[in-house]
């Protein structure tokens, strides 16, 4: 059918449709599915394109000119809402496209390994660990007989209120690209494709199908459009996916001038996916550069009156040859011709992976006099309290993708929550819980003979007190549905409910408090952070998120999480939020008479996003970017560099406890024809060591870190003067630094959006 209008149900996080579900077989099956078949024209049985062992271009080039101009148009299009493929005469099959970034979210109740969200992800600053959890989601997509996953989500945390910004990467666009870039390799060496979103400044969720959004050419490039360059450079995405909201005025699928920069500047050679519903008639979309409509269903009428638009000249026959290229390269790269599908799903390996991505997720940011770990053979009784004790936060409970997060919900074979794994450590003699309030009324208890306390006198009868709050899935999501929206984004900093009183209490009850954070973004702590000597944050963990945080507090895992974002004291702190509404949320004007206009947006923080902003205005953040603690120690000590592009460092573990340190390179530039920000990300480097063993850390520079968008000229610049190495486990701690002298260059042009 061919989709007029947009839904809720037409939305990349909608559920698929039962008639989808219905054609792929469980997962758990053990019969193999193929769903490859030959081609119903016999002529092209033997033909090139069949040829798996030829190069790609080469099938492309043998198979083009077999398409009619009607079988083109359909390579532009969905085959249903959530499917892409079925053209027999050919030999291509119907495959499904999956949602989301934490997982493979399947139909009819069916589960799938349900990962730790996209910040935790980052948080982790291991890229090898990210590229194990996109590996666990290529295999669970051709488990299920898809060939395609809609993520990773790469979008910046520009303001902490981004009701999506679980499902991205952080404020830093190295760390995004680079964390993506581990995602996508682990994804697409399955010979899955991934498609990475969304393309690009759709980085809150306010009028997000709606707006118009607006930022200065430097910005749009050194932030916004580098976490996908960089993605590009490091693991080439098979497929992006475009944003709802328009920029500059006009929505991503039909800018040319935007795709223009992913295509010829960035040398990108991917399809380019219409989020649900953001293709807005053919015409300006092949035009503008677009490629594959979603969602959609076949349609011969359609397919002809693109034939007939590119014969009238109205689409750009050079523009649809190229989509129609691009595409067929997305079909043979994902083995759509001649690879089955297939593969194992919800095993203990990719449970395992799922607990590990959790474990080094977690961030310690306090622990005055080392009260952590604790010992449980000096607790008698432990007190467990708080709305996020309990919560589930995956639909693994029963519940719906609406209340669990949006297009990055999973149901999970299972989910362990904090008091499961407590009670099943201490035994449920031995726990004394309290939720205090909760989020919702729950679908499942996981101790259901477990009594409920009044949270004070649990805390007054406990040895140590576990509080877990934080946030839920009502705040963090995806807002479904078209327009301006109320409560799309998070309504302030604080943690939800009257958690801040509540932790009050307790602690006047028991000041042995051990607060652990559930969140997706940062949260305001001035209240009682004082009060309490340890803090953690443990995100949205996936089905493994209680034992991971277990597993920390207890000492079976050594913490080495690290902030990919900056948590500040107070709303202010971000240049987005003291700039005016028109920065954000956008504002709403009326025009001659009193309608309201399209919402506008422009970004007036510039390139001064996240810390670059805190360290330019000097603003001291409760905690810095790229900290977090140990239950080990570790000392850095300069080491001499072979030349001025590479830098290194010795770690050593000075501690008493293996464990792991993030080492974190930072480069700050010559201020000149523009002012640089004091410090920017350039480098990271997880390493494991145990007591006593040192490594040495080598940082590498490109060009791509050093230059700079001139405005003025419209070019990359690298600028001359004295350039700043600065190396250490946080933005704000770096004891090894070095400096080196360069020369004013000018690296290869590239082809500019250009500013109104």
């Amino acid at each position: 059918m061919r989709y007029h209008s947009i839904t809720a149900s037409c939305f990349a996080l909608a559920a698929i449709s039962a008639a989808m579900g219905q054609q792929f077989a469980d997962v758990n099956q053990k019969e193999e599915i193929k769903p490859i078949a030959p081609p119903t024209d016999a002529s092209l049985i033997d033909a090139k394109y069949r040829n798996a062992s030829l190069p790609i271009e080469e099938r492309i080039d043998d198979l083009l000119p077999r398409l009619s101009m009607e079988e083109k148009a359909e390579l532009l299009h969905g085959a249903s809402t959530f499917t892409y493929g079925r053209i027999p005469r050919i030999g291509l099959a119907e495959f499904g496209m999956f949602d989301g970034p934490q997982g493979v979210r399947l139909e009819e109740g069916k589960p799938s390994t349900a990962l730790p969200c996209g910040i935790a992800m980052a948080a982790t600053w291991n890229r090898e660990l990210v590229r194990l959890a996109g590996k666990v989601l290529g295999e669970e997509t051709r488990a299920a007989h898809g060939r395609v996953i809609l993520g990773p989500g790469i979008n910046m945390m520009r303001t902490p209120l981004g009701a999506r910004s679980f499902e991205y990467f952080g404020e830093d666009p190295y760390l995004a690209g680079m964390t993506a870039a581990g995602y996508i390799n682990g994804v697409q060496g399955e010979g899955v494709a991934v498609c990475a979103k969304h393309w690009v400044l759709n980085d809150q969720e306010w009028a997000r199908t709606v707006m118009n959004v607006d930022t200065d050419e430097r910005s749009l490039r050194e932030i916004y459009a580098r976490p996908f360059q960089i993605a590009i450079d490091n693991s080439n995405p098979w497929s992006i996916m475009t944003s709802y909201n328009l920029v500059r005025g006009q929505y991503p699928s039909h800018n040319k001038k935007l795709n223009t920069l992913l295509y010829d500047e960035l040398k990108w050679d991917g399809a380019l996916v219409s989020d649900w519903g953001a293709w807005h008639g053919d015409v300006p979309a092949i035009n503008g550069g677009c490629t594959l409509e979603m969602p959609s269903g076949k349609n011969a009428g359609k397919d002809k009156a693109i034939a007939k638009a590119v014969q009238e000249g109205r689409i750009d026959r050079n523009m649809f040859d190229a989509a129609v290229r691009r595409n067929l390269r997305l079909l043979f790269r994902i083995g759509a011709f001649d690879r089955a599908t297939g593969g194992p799903a919800n095993t203990p390996q990719q449970a395992d992976i799922a607990r590990r991505i959790a474990e080094e997720a977690v961030v310690l940011l306090k622990n005055d006099q080392n009260i952590l770990p604790l010992s449980r053979d000096k607790i008698k009784k432990i007190a467990v309290i708080g709305p996020n004790a309990d919560q589930y936060h995956t639909m693994a409970d029963g519940s719906t993708l609406h209340t669990r997060g949006g297009s990055g919900a999973i149901r999970g074979t299972h989910e362990i929550t904090p008091l499961k794994a407590i009670v099943d450590l201490f035994g449920e003699e031995n726990v004394l819980y309290a939720p205090g309030f909760r989020f919702e009324e729950p679908k499942i208890r996981s101790c259901p003979n477990l009594k409920e306390m009044d949270p004070v006198d649990a805390a007054k009868q406990a040895d140590i007190v576990l509080f877990f709050g934080g946030t839920d899935h009502t705040y963090d999501k995806e807002k479904l549905g078209w327009g301006v929206l109320p409560d799309s984004d998070k309504p302030d900093l604080d943690l939800k409910g009257k958690q801040a009183e509540l932790i009050a209490r307790i602690i006047e009850a028991n000041p042995s408090v051990i607060v652990a954070l559930t969140v997706g973004a940062p949260v305001q702590m001035e209240e009682w952070i004082d009060q309490v000597p340890a803090v953690l944050v443990t995100w949205y963990g996936g089905q493994e998120a209680g034992t991971a945080a277990s597993n920390i507090i207890f000492g079976k895992a050594n913490p080495s999480g690290k902030l990919p974002q900056t948590f500040g004291k107070k709303l202010e702190d971000w240049l987005s939020h003291s700039t005016g509404t028109i920065s954000y949320p956008g504002v709403i004007e009326k025009d001659a008479n009193g309608h309201d206009k399209r919402p506008e947006q422009r970004y007036g923080d510039g390139i001064w996003v996240g810390y670059r902003h805190f360290d330019k205005a000097g603003i001291a953040p409760r905690f810095p970017f790229g900290y977090g603690l140990s239950y080990t120690t570790f000392s850095f000590d300069k080491k001499n560099s072979g030349n001025k592009d590479t830098f290194e460092v010795i770690v050593t573990n000075t501690g008493k406890k293996a464990g792991a340190e993030v080492v974190q390179c930072y480069l700050s530039k010559p201020d000149g024809q523009a002012q640089m920000p004091v410090r920017e990300l350039a480098g990271y480097e997880k390493v494991f060591l145990n007591p006593g063993e040192s490594r040495t850390v080598s940082f590498t520079l490109t060009d791509k870190e050093k230059r700079f968008w001139n405005e003025q000229s419209g070019k990359w610049e690298i600028p001359s003067g004295t350039y700043r190495i600065s190396i250490g486990n946080s933005s704000r701690n770096l004891p090894v630094t070095y400096t080196f002298e360069q020369e004013h260059t000018t690296p290869p042009p590239g082809n500019a959006i250009g500013t109104h």
